[in-house]
């Protein structure tokens, strides 16, 4: 199939297929006469588990890390390995993103209190926001 046919079947762009295929995640395609990439199913289905893993947040090199066990004789494990050691980072983030949430809910609190419809030079946002 053809390039159209391949980004729409994975759900994705036809410039992120070609991204993929220059940062080495999809094997370059082969070509047609005239010069049109081709796709075959297989293609398809690792675009989607790609698209799929970059949904679920992951890098570049996860993905590759993910890709590379598959394609190995190495055991599921690696696998869940690589997947749990994500969901760890992932956690690691949503802990830090609530803690700046909380700050946040503070400094907004503060202004409510002291200064909300007063003068920007004035806010305690600024003061706030300035603090190391």
């Amino acid at each position: 199939m053809m390039i159209g046919d391949a980004a729409k079947a994975a759900g994705c762009s036809v410039p992120t297929i070609r991204y993929y295929e220059s940062v080495g995640l999809l094997a370059e395609a082969a070509r047609t006469a005239a010069g049109h990439r081709s796709y075959r199913r297989q293609d398809v289905e690792r675009l989607t588990l790609i698209r799929r893993c970059r949904d679920f947040g992951m890098s570049i090199n996860q993905v590759k890390t993910l890709i590379a066990i598959r394609e190995s004789p190495s055991s599921c494990d690696n696998a869940l390995e690589a997947v749990t050691l994500h969901r760890e980072q992932l956690n690691a983030r949503i802990a830090d993103l609530k803690a700046l949430d909380r700050a946040l809910a503070l400094i907004v609190a503060r202004c409510e209190a002291d200064c909300a419809g007063g003068a920007s030079s004035c806010c305690t946002i600024y003061d706030d926001l300035a603090v190391a």
